[in-house]
C-alpha cells in the first residue's frame, strides 16, 4: 500500500515548485508615476556638492495594477544635481535634486530616472539695498548735523554707504536648507521593469 503513493510524492513537489515560479510575475511601473518621499538628513546650500547622495524613505506606496510595487517605508536614495552656496553680496543659493534609487518590495534596488526638485534662495538685491541705502542715509544725515553744508553731507552719505556694503557683506550669506522630514513628489521619467 505504502508503495502506491511513493511516486506520486515527486509529482506534488514538482507540482508545488512549479506554482511557486509561476507566482512571480512581471511588472512594469510606468513613466509618470508619481514617488512620495522624504528626506532623512537635512540638506544645506551652504554645504552640500553635486553628486551628493541623501538617505530617504517612501512616504506613499506604489501600487500598479493592485500589487503594492514598493512599500511606503521602503529606503529611497536622492542624488543632488546642483548645490550653489550663497555669496555675501552677490549669487543667490540653489539647489536641485531628484531620486536616484529605491527599494522594491522584493527587496531590489533599482536605480530610477525621476523628475528634479529645485529650488533658488533669496536674491541679495533687496536685501543689500536695504543696508547701502539706509546706512547712507544715516551717513548723510549725520554729516549734515556735523557740518551744516553740502559738502558734509555728501562726505557723510559716502561713508554711510561704504558701512552699509560692509554690513550687506557681513549679513549677506542667503543659504537656505531642506530640512529632514521635508516631503516631496516627483515623477519617474522612465519606466521600472521587475518581478514581484
Amino acid at each position: 500500500m505504502a508503495s502506491r503513493f511513493f511516486p506520486v510524492l515527486p509529482l506534488v513537489l514538482f507540482l508545488s515548485a512549479g506554482s511557486g515560479a509561476a507566482a512571480s510575475q512581471a511588472v512594469v511601473i510606468p513613466a509618470g508615476t508619481p514617488v512620495h518621499f522624504k528626506l532623512l538628513r537635512t540638506i544645506s546650500t551652504a554645504s552640500a556638492t553635486a553628486g551628493q547622495h541623501v538617505p530617504a524613505d517612501l512616504t506613499a506606496p506604489i501600487v500598479v495594477g493592485g500589487r503594492t510595487v514598493a512599500g511606503a517605508g521602503s529606503p529611497a536614495v536622492v542624488r543632488i544635481r546642483r548645490a550653489e552656496a550663497s555669496g555675501r553680496i552677490g549669487g543667490s543659493a540653489s539647489l536641485a535634486f531628484s531620486l536616484s534609487a529605491i527599494t522594491l518590495a522584493n527587496g531590489r534596488r533599482v536605480d530610477v530616472r525621476t523628475t528634479s526638485y529645485s529650488r533658488e534662495g533669496r536674491g541679495h538685491a533687496k536685501h543689500n539695498a536695504t543696508y547701502i541705502a539706509g546706512a547712507g542715509v544715516l551717513g548723510a544725515l549725520a554729516g549734515q548735523a556735523v557740518g551744516h553744508d553740502r559738502k558734509t553731507t555728501e562726505k557723510g552719505a559716502a561713508i554711510g554707504a561704504g558701512v552699509g556694503i560692509g554690513a550687506a557683506a557681513a549679513t549677506g550669506k542667503l543659504d537656505f536648507e531642506e530640512k529632514a522630514g521635508n516631503r516631496f513628489r516627483l515623477k519617474l521619467r522612465s519606466p521600472i521593469q521587475t518581478t514581484l
